[in-house]
């Protein structure tokens, strides 16, 4: 006992001594904001999907050897010029292979002679290339250089007579995707800005709250997005979402802090008196709550695939920066403009929650045995959702990028474009490994030494320009044009059947690039994650959990309200025959889960607290009725933040995101008020017998 007070008499005076000196500590902060801000500009932002692999993935490698040997990847873009005639087509071929980041340049003319009559052409061929309206050209474009050489080429091909240009294909779904987020990361936080300030308004007491909850959460936001500059570059996902869940998920801390705040004044006359116990007794509240949330995001970081880790490390520093800016800065700031805030104080706007608990309680039965019985059908859906791994999940519904794709996909089909290198000189097995593709289904073109030069034409004497498409630095390049939609069942399965049919005749030896190629690899890596970051988030979070209750069956309890709410936020759209994109897949039980865990920690403090003087069903509704604010203040900023995301963001993945945020939080606040107390009271007896502190054993 002694040892403690000593302890508490040492962490009030550290408080005591950061608020006498609180003017130092908001100046350093200030200066450490200014920093990150003026920095911030300069962290890079990645938005390919396959460049977060793991390096290791046999499509890593393989584009990793066939850039060393020929300088560039696969056709990554569509370019369909209409109203345009043979000449013209040939220009704009030489035009486009002038392009700034364009590497490569696919037409008619790259597979036939276009100086020979049309009547002796290959049919098949010409119509993969050619319409009565247009040509087609395929395009390998450089990522880094992605928004400007689309836009160049786009320019040649109207320039050069083009009536009508459309373009389609990863790279053009990414360019669009770069073009589009710098802005509406701008508006998604302005509208979470306003949502906050609105939802402050009516939860707090004091007209000036909003505006010390906006300084210290900013403060930690932009600190955070500063120091991203360590990590080299962040994902776009990250750039979108980092700021705007960081934002939602730890308002929560400076609410409870300012709570205790003013606790502590009707106890101490003096502020600073009553804030350096509001830190003292607030540290551990928040330190747990805080803590869960981080483990929740830090999971992320277990998986290979590279989007998760960073994303993990962006969140679970924000969630740190966040945590020292409530603790550190918000006193001082809150000190520092006691006036304002008590000058502007107002009677609460909100009634009482009281009548709000009592219906809760009522139908908490009927509720939770309807939740009981969806559980395990939410369960089973949320694994069998259609997913999308790629970019193809970018382009937004009704956009101009997806009216320009369908326009070509109408005319020529669905078509990838992949990538064979076998070892150079092995002619017999390149002839027979060409022959077994050529009769393979969906297949519909093959360019190679072999088809180019023949087998019996000595390398030597092959025209230069013919060597340098299909050999280079000891390797032969099968080019292989397929009629499947990438991301499909199909196109899946051609990467097995090509991987197959290669590897008879060359083992090992042989290299396989192509978009699909890379999802296939992908959709590998991020399967072989999903139960490893589970596995990291609940146990990571169940045993924090397990360390602030001192029980076993606390942290069991709430974690299973907690997993059912994410099993039907995940079940929807399995259940509504859409598809879902894997990356929200794997964010959204993270950040559910992180979130979610800070308001069953809020409601069981309130529960247990309540529980040492009252009955199980007294205590259920009195928390319900006490913690009701808090909950709906969080929550209602996370479901809004969800939706001003779902709304203005144009890039798919991210507006699946924030759909799957805004239900998620709804879900999870839903469990907080009527499938937890419920939870709670039946198994109470089991919780007194595992719990380290005593609970009265009335009903």
């Amino acid at each position: 006992m002694a040892l403690w007070k000593r302890k508490t008499k040492t962490m009030l005076n550290v408080c005591k001594g950061l608020l006498h000196h609180r003017r130092w500590v908001v100046g350093f902060f200030a200066l450490l904001t200014l920093v990150c801000g003026v920095i911030y500009p300069y962290v890079g932002v990645n938005y390919s999907m396959t460049d977060y692999l793991p390096k290791d993935s046999p499509s890593v490698v393989a584009l990793d050897d066939m850039k060393s040997a020929f300088g560039g990847g696969t056709p990554n873009a569509r370019l369909y010029a209409e109203g345009i005639d043979a000449a013209q087509a040939e220009t704009i071929s030489k035009e486009l292979a002038d392009v700034d980041g364009v590497t490569e340049v696919m037409w008619l003319g790259s597979v036939v002679d276009i100086r020979q009559p049309a009547s002796v052409q290959d049919a098949k061929t010409v119509s993969t290339w050619k319409t009565d309206d247009g040509y087609l050209y395929q395009l390998t474009v450089e990522s880094d250089k992605g928004p400007t050489a689309l836009r160049d080429t786009r320019a040649v091909a109207e320039r050069d007579g083009a009536t009508r240009v459309s373009m389609s294909g990863d790279a053009v779904s990414t360019a669009d995707a770069q073009q589009s987020t710098a802005q509406q990361v701008v508006y998604i936080m302005l509208a979470a800005v306003a949502v906050v300030v609105l939802i402050l308004l009516l939860t707090s007491n004091s007209w000036f709250e909003p505006v010390i909850f906006l300084i210290v959460i900013g403060v930690a936001v932009v600190i955070n997005m500063g120091t991203n500059i360590v990590l080299g570059e962040i994902s776009f996902i990250s750039q979108i979402c980092g700021a705007i869940l960081q934002l939602a998920v730890s308002m929560d801390y400076a609410i409870v802090l300012l709570h205790t705040f003013r606790r502590e004044q009707q106890r101490y006359a003096d502020p600073e008196d009553a804030m350096a116990h509001a830190m003292m007794r607030g540290f551990s509240v928040v330190l747990s709550s805080a803590a869960v949330t981080f483990f929740g995001f830090l999971s992320l970081t277990v998986m290979r695939f590279g989007i998760g880790v960073n994303m993990g490390v962006v969140l679970a520093k924000g969630i740190v920066f966040s945590f020292l800016s409530v603790m550190f800065l918000m006193p001082c700031l809150i000190l520092m403009m006691l006036k304002p805030l008590n000058a502007l104080r107002h009677r609460y706007l909100l009634p009482s929650f009281r009548r709000f608990a009592e219906v809760c309680q009522r139908i908490m039965l009927p509720v939770a045995l309807v939740i009981i019985v969806c559980a395990v059908p939410a369960y089973l859906a949320q694994d069998r959702n259609d997913f999308v791994y790629g970019a193809s999940g970018m382009t937004a519904h009704g956009s101009v990028q997806e009216r320009e794709s369908k326009r070509i996909d109408d005319a020529f089909g669905k078509s990838e474009t992949w990538v064979v290198m076998v070892p150079e000189g092995r002619w017999a097995d390149e002839q027979k490994t060409v022959d077994a593709i050529e009769r393979l289904d969906h297949v519909t073109g093959v360019t190679s030494y072999i088809t180019e030069a023949g087998r019996a034409l000595p390398t030597a004497i092959v025209p230069q320009s013919t060597a340098d498409q299909v050999l280079s630095h000891g390797w032969s390049r099968i080019v292989i044009t397929l009629d499947v939609e990438s991301e499909s069942d199909t196109a899946y399965d051609m990467v097995e059947t090509m991987r197959r049919t290669v590897g008879a005749y060359y083992g090992d030896d042989y290299r396989l690039v192509g978009n699909t190629v890379s999802i296939y690899d992908l959709r590998d890596t991020v399967r072989q994650d999903t139960p490893i970051v589970r596995i990291f988030s609940i146990g990571s979070i169940a045993l924090v959990l397990m360390i602030m209750f001192r029980s076993i069956s606390i942290p069991i309890v709430i974690l299973l309200a907690i997993e059912v709410a994410i099993w039907m936020n995940l079940s929807v759209p399995y259940l509504t025959g859409g598809s879902l994109n894997y990356i929200g897949y794997l964010v959204i039980d993270a950040v559910q889960l992180g979130a979610a865990v800070d308001y069953a920690i809020i409601y069981a403090r309130e529960y247990f607290d309540r529980r040492r003087t009252m009955n199980a069903k007294d205590a259920a509704r009195s928390a319900i009725h006490h913690s009701a604010v808090t909950i709906l203040t969080s929550a209602t900023i996370l479901i809004c933040a969800g939706i001003s995301v779902n709304l203005i963001a144009t890039n798919g993945v991210i507006s699946e995101l924030g759909t799957l945020i805004g239900r998620g939080a709804f879900l999870s606040m839903l469990m907080m008020f009527v499938f937890l107390p419920w939870l709670l009271r039946v198994a109470d007896p089991l919780i007194q017998r595992t719990t380290m502190f005593r609970i009265p054993s009335r009903k």
